[in-house]
């Protein structure tokens, strides 16, 4: 019975200590922000196009980001109904509408580069650009990528599996200016200038209790588990971080994305953390026990269909889990800093 014992407890300590090792190395590996190695390339003479930033003043209304790793089967059909759905827009508001939609290639080994390129070739270099990372980082980094180097006032985040129907973007944005009217209600009695932050999140919480006979209990076991960790890392206020489906005000995204460290599953939660932490300013952080002025987030439920293909794996959650330590962690312990925007622009 001593010798079990002992066995097992020298193998919490083994397991302790890889965990620990893995959080360290991951922490130094992520504590610093860096851009992205990246380009884009007109598909149509290869010429190099320059990259905007998401510090430069807004020059169109919308950006949409599609991260794409592997996705030549599933990328066409969700620019098609997205580029249906712009120009539709576009007719009705008339030409101050003006979008873009980058499609952030993470490294793909398929045909998905290639795909994006016949929409440029027929609406054009400056519609639709496609961001090339020279090697997979993660969805995280892809995401990361493509909102600093993104023209729109606001700026929207959507899955290349098209889950998402792309018109429901109407619905975070009635959202984001609800958010935005309340805090400048807030300000007014002091006369503060109200900032232009909002971030919006898709959710499909409505959705859970329906799908769980179609579930097996090992993953709804660790789908609680999951859902117990993001609590422990953002609260409750939000009941589905990991939708890919999310609007940011420019304002909102210029705080957030520079601090954004995780590059590949948990960064939706990572985003939230970060729209809950950063002064609304974007200067200063809030010290501890002061009021810190969060950037305003709303929820709103979107229409969702699961989509064949989907590349979530249950030996991912392990490294979800260990993302989740790391926000956890690296921010609680001053590891990872928050920056206002204003530092990040020097």
């Amino acid at each position: 019975m001593l010798t079990v014992i002992i066995t097992l407890l020298a193998g919490a300590l083994l397991l302790a200590a890889w965990i620990a090792s893995n959080v360290l190395q991951q922490l130094n590996k992520e504590s610093a922000f860096s851009g992205p190695a990246a380009s884009f390339e007109n598909p149509i003479n290869l010429d190099k196009v320059p990259t905007s930033s998401l510090f430069d003043e807004a020059t169109k209304a919308l950006s949409i980001v599609i991260p794409a790793y592997n996705e030549e089967f599933r990328l066409g059909s969700t620019l098609d109904e997205t580029f249906s759905y712009l120009q539709r827009r576009r007719d009705q508001r008339g030409p101050y509408f003006t979008y873009e939609v980058i499609v952030v290639d993470d490294g793909s080994q398929d045909a998905t580069v290639g795909c994006a390129a016949k929409f440029t070739r027929k609406h054009g270099v400056d519609a639709l650009r496609t961001l090339r990372l020279p090697q997979n980082r993660g969805k995280g980094y892809a995401v990361r990528a493509g909102v600093l180097v993104a023209r729109g006032q606001n700026i929207l985040l959507m899955d290349a599996d098209g889950a998402t129907r792309v018109s429901d973007l109407e619905r975070l944005e009635s959202a984001a200016q609800d958010v935005m009217q309340q805090g400048k209600e807030s300000l007014e009695p002091s006369g503060g200038s109200p900032p232009h932050q909002a971030f919006v999140l898709g959710s499909r919480a409505y959705l859970e209790e329906s799908s769980k006979a179609k579930r097996t209990a090992l993953r709804t076991f660790l789908m609680h588990g999951f859902h117990f960790l993001v609590a422990l890392v953002v609260g409750r206020s939000i009941q589905d971080t990991q939708c890919g489906f999310k609007l940011f005000t420019r304002d909102a995204a210029r705080r957030i994305f520079p601090n954004q460290r995780l590059q590949r599953w948990c960064f939706d939660v990572e985003l939230v953390h970060l729209a809950q932490s950063l002064n609304a300013s974007g200067c200063t952080i809030g010290l501890a026990g002061a009021r810190v002025l969060c950037i305003p987030m709303a929820e709103v439920q979107v229409t969702w269909t699961e989509i064949p293909g989907s590349k979530l794996r249950v030996t991912s959650v392990i490294s979800m889990a260990l993302e989740l330590v790391l926000v956890k962690v690296g921010y609680g312990t001053g590891a990872w800093p928050l920056h206002g925007h204003l530092d990040l622009q020097r």
